[in-house]
């Protein structure tokens, strides 16, 4: 339990969806409200380095996501987990727990749009390890979105429930972000997020900044890299991300 809940920190912002993070287009936390359209697909390939003090974190988080019709994605995400440090006891790696959610954009009026993305995370990781919660855990978020011919900017409300006993089992969360065009194919972006410890002992919240930028190489495939820094003690120190987007 231990070992989960520092991944939760390092990864994923106490909430199982921000470890999706999400979750979003990578390496962004912040959901949008876009979707793939009816029979399209999209696969992410998410890559996320951490550190917190000792304990160092590695995940791989492949996102697949399907378009059953024009404003509703279905996604499924498992992850891959590489822990080391005091907090895990040394070193142990293995399948994290997979998220399976949808995703439905409700409202669309011109460059305003407003969605929900909802599902549960289910335990496919080993919980005796550190690699999963060993239990079922709902989430929900509600997604804003505003697009211009430049500028793209989202925000986020989050819940998750930590089913671990001595977590915080209801954890919220909040997000913005946003996406600049600088050219034609290459945009940056810039990210607050904060999330209630999920330690129940402590009050203090997560807080971080994060920055990306995504490169589109042809229509069909992107290329991304970003930077998490904390903005509270709380939150982990560092974390490093890289991924490719392919669409068909």
């Amino acid at each position: 339990m231990r070992g989960s809940r520092v991944t939760n920190a390092l990864l994923g912002m106490a909430a199982a969806v921000l470890a999706s993070t999400s979750h979003a287009a990578h390496p962004l936390l912040t959901e949008d409200t876009g979707t793939q359209g009816t029979g399209h697909v999209e696969l992410e390939l998410g890559f996320a380095a951490g550190r917190d003090g000792g304990t160092r974190a590695f995940e791989f988080g492949p996102q697949l996501s399907y378009g059953a019709l024009e404003n509703l994605d279905l996604v499924v995400r498992p992850t891959w987990l590489y822990l080391r440090g005091s907090a895990t006891g040394g070193t142990t790696q293995g399948f994290g727990d997979t998220a399976l959610d949808f995703k439905w954009r409700f409202w669309d009026d011109g460059p305003l749009s407003f969605g929900v993305r909802a599902g549960a995370s289910i335990p496919t990781g080993d919980g005796d390890k550190g690699l999963g919660s060993g239990r079922t855990s709902p989430h929900a978020i509600l997604i804003a979105t505003y697009n211009s011919e430049s500028w793209m900017l989202a925000a986020n409300l989050d819940y998750a429930y930590d089913p671990l006993i001595g977590d915080r089992r209801n954890q919220w969360g909040a997000t913005a972000a946003a996406v600049y065009a600088v050219r034609d194919g290459f945009r940056v972006s810039a990210e607050l997020a904060t999330a209630a410890n999920p330690d129940a002992s402590k009050s203090s919240w997560l807080t971080a900044a994060r920055f990306g930028v995504i490169a589109t190489v042809t229509g069909w495939l992107d290329i991304d890299a970003g930077y998490q820094m904390r903005l509270s003690r709380a939150s982990p120190v560092q974390i490093v991300l890289a991924g490719a987007t392919v669409r068909w």
